[in-house]
């Protein structure tokens, strides 16, 4: 299942760091806002339960969030450091993982998974962070290396662009993914990189 945030936020953010010729501050501030705007969206499917709350004047009705304890997030080194950031500003209870891959330039674009530091994942609320899904190779391994340390109970992806090719990897090897995006170009080039990006 894929997921386009189309928030005016999200996309007036996007936009930004999209450009040619951003500085690098902008980009990573940018990529900063951008995960945590994802996270957002992603927090309004977790289960809740309706409390009740003591304020100065009577009892309120409120909402917690019930599995914000069960939350791992995955860092795809190096891309999606601040983007990750941005995550974890919001599930602050989250677990932490890291995972080092990297493709090879020549088609088919093989991956090497090289470092991979996993909480247990377990009946967990996986969430992969990777700022681009271009040919989904590297998503797709990075995948397989999280089910061979369990089956978690849902495995997300937070993306901020991905391509319809890299999508359609993902969603045949992995059909059990959510991923998450805020733009899908159409087309990769010859070296497997999105156009526009």
């Amino acid at each position: 299942m894929t997921i386009i945030i189309n928030h005016l936020l999200v996309q007036e953010k996007l936009t930004r760091i999209r450009r040619e010729g951003i500085d690098s501050v902008h980009f990573r501030t940018g990529m900063i806002e951008i995960g945590r705007l994802l996270a957002y969206e992603l927090s309004n499917t977790l289960e809740k339960e309706i409390i009740s709350v003591k304020t100065p004047l009577g009892i309120a009705e409120g909402v917690k969030i019930k599995e914000k304890d069960q939350i791992v997030i995955i860092n795809v080194l190096r891309a999606a450091i601040p983007m990750v950031e941005g995550i974890m500003r919001v599930f602050k209870e989250g677990k932490y993982g890291v995972v080092g891959a990297w493709r090879k330039e020549e088609p088919s674009f093989p991956v090497v998974v090289g470092y991979c530091r996993l909480p247990p994942v377990k009946d967990k609320i996986v969430i992969v962070a990777d700022p681009m899904l271009a040919t989904g190779n590297t998503m797709n391994a990075i995948l397989d290396r999280i089910k061979e340390n369990g089956t978690p109970r849902r495995l997300v992806v937070l993306n901020i662009i991905a391509s319809k090719t890299g999508i359609e990897s993902v969603e045949h090897l992995h059909p059990d993914v959510e991923i998450y995006t805020c733009a899908v170009d159409k087309e990769l080039n010859k070296n497997g990189y999105i156009v526009l990006g």
